[in-house]
């Protein structure tokens, strides 16, 4: 009676970028539909559109429930999350089948499930997904203010990342950034629309320096603009590269930047392949250092 009470509630709400906050409790989707909502996150809008149009057969620019779950395997399997896998996708197949409704389900086609998802509906739904998770993380790190301090803007940036110069980067930005010093909220979207486009901006960069070298300021801004159509202000450039400026050049390795935004766009579920000698050493590296915290956990002294 609960789920029906909720899947009602749900036929009955309005589309929007408050959708999911609206629902509060009653809200209930597949573990596949978590992972499909957080490749929704990940991937920009050029993606996901292709995608779509594979399914549109008739050219109608609309789908059936049906072909909605293919759609969920078409893009879950180019996605590299950790949880994502076969024992997910026979999970989507089973919910078809068995007649399962979700909020996603009811939401796209009806509490029947006879209604057509439109090209137009989808995407709308996508970037009001993208818009309500990014005012949620920017009210969650702002402590509920209308800026983000850049301390703060930091912390979401390094929130899932654990590369070995992490505590470089803080150090950058006790040294670096004033107190005081913010970024609005709509800095902060345009910057989450960047990290979107993480691949078209890695192959900008490539266009436009010498492999490996450092980035310079107009070349990191100019690689933004060709691969999302749009400008990071000044503010949050600046902010960037206090940060992940390494050694005060005024440049910052983008490879190791783009290592942290993977990290940060992917909500940590993302498995980096390590591949190689060079890979064995960084593994046994990174567990030695949890041995050595973990023994100096139990015994209050340092193991050196």
């Amino acid at each position: 009676k609960e789920v029906d009470a909720a899947l009602l509630y749900v036929a009955k709400a309005k589309p929007g970028p408050t959708f999911f906050r609206e629902l509060g409790d009653k809200g209930l989707i597949s573990y596949a539909e978590y992972l499909f909502l957080l490749t929704i996150l990940t991937k920009p809008q050029t993606g996901l559109q292709i995608a779509f149009k594979m399914l549109d057969a008739d050219g109608n620019e609309q789908v059936e429930k049906k072909e909605f779950f293919k759609l969920q395997r078409i893009i879950g399997k180019e996605d590299d999350l950790k949880a994502a896998g076969d024992e997910t996708v026979l999970r989507e197949t089973e919910l078809d089948s068995c007649g399962v409704n979700t909020v996603l389900l009811v939401h796209f086609f009806g509490k029947q499930g006879k209604e057509k998802l439109r090209f137009s509906e989808f995407f709308r739904f996508m970037e009001n997904l993208q818009t309500e998770v990014q005012e949620m993380e920017f009210i969650k790190f702002s402590k509920g203010l209308n800026v983000m301090r850049k301390e703060d803007f930091a912390a979401w940036l390094l929130y899932f990342t654990d590369e070995e110069n992490n505590e470089i980067y803080w150090q950058n930005v006790k040294d670096r950034i004033e107190a005081g010093e913010n970024i609005s909220l709509e800095e902060f979207k345009t910057f989450c629309k960047f990290t979107n486009n993480l691949e078209d901006f890695s192959i900008a960069m490539q266009m436009f320096t010498v492999a490996n070298r450092p980035v310079k300021r107009a070349e990191f801004k100019r690689a933004v603009k060709v691969a999302t159509g749009q400008n990071l202000s000044d503010n949050v450039l600046d902010t960037i590269f206090k940060i992940f400026d390494l050694d005060g050049d005024d440049c910052l390795s983008h490879s190791e930047f783009l290592g942290v935004l993977r990290n940060r766009i992917h909500r940590g579920l993302r498995v980096p392949q390590q591949q190689g000698i060079q890979g064995f050493w960084k593994c046994v590296k990174k567990e030695s250092i949890k041995e050595v915290k973990e023994l100096w956990k139990q015994t209050g002294k340092s193991p050196f």
